[in-house]
């Protein structure tokens, strides 16, 4: 993040004030919160669901009346608990060195929105990371598409740039993907570049995905379940 930073600055120093209607301030801002808000709803459980197939150990939750996917969910929530309070304090130290260049937004309703937005942002993350963990019912080795999932995420999330610097077709397709609202566009509803209606529009596209990813996710267990072989100790 500080080296996003840094580039952004260089970057502004040497051309134009505005770069997309992005201040360098607002840009710094935009790196800041934007992953405050990803740290917020990191997780790792595809790392966790494809250990526990490839090692064997989802046997153990196939035997009790338990629902490993339930168990999962509410495990990682706790088990990622201190690590995302960790990160947002190493975060914090960061912001602490540019808050004269941090734009504030004191805005009630814009907060509670945001709020509301990260919520559904953690359960499709959630939902995302157990679907990409399932990958091991077909191959032992996940490493390689765990890394590349991530990277994927992290673009169309606006991670590495905001998303209205890509062109407009491509920026308009990643609105509608998930990715977009856990980074890019909560971080535009804080510096009110998006408005309250687009913002409410976009819970309704993550309800969608909610829906969309709980079905194939189910349809995916299933299928896997029919694959899995315990070959693990």
């Amino acid at each position: 993040m500080l080296v996003l930073i840094l580039m952004w600055t260089a970057i502004y120093n040497s051309g134009s004030g505005i770069i997309k209607g992005f201040s360098l301030n607002e840009m710094i801002t935009y790196v800041l919160v934007g992953n405050i808000f990803a740290a917020i709803i990191r997780n790792f459980l595809p790392s966790g669901v494809s250990r526990d197939i490839n090692s064997g150990r989802l046997s153990m939750f196939l035997v009790k009346p338990i629902s490993y996917i339930k168990y999962t969910f509410m495990n990682e929530i706790g088990r990622v608990g201190f690590i995302t309070l960790s990160t947002i304090g190493t975060l914090g130290i960061i912001l602490f060195f540019f808050l004269d260049r941090v734009v504030l937004n004191t805005d009630w309703r814009y907060i509670v929105l945001i709020i509301c937005m990260l919520f559904l942002a953690l359960i499709i993350e959630l939902l995302l990371g157990f679907l990409v963990g399932t990958i091991a019912f077909w191959t032992e080795e996940v490493d390689g598409v765990l890394f590349s999932a991530d990277r994927i995420k992290r673009f169309f999330a606006g991670g590495y740039f905001p998303l209205s610097l890509l062109p407009v077709t491509l920026a308009t397709i990643s609105t509608y993907l998930p990715f977009a609202y856990s980074f890019f566009v909560p971080a535009q509803l804080y510096l009110k570049k998006i408005d309250l209606q687009a913002g409410i529009i976009g819970l309704g596209i993550q309800l969608v995905w909610i829906v969309l990813l709980s079905t194939i996710l189910s349809m995916v267990w299933k299928k896997g379940l029919k694959r899995y072989e315990a070959t693990g100790s």
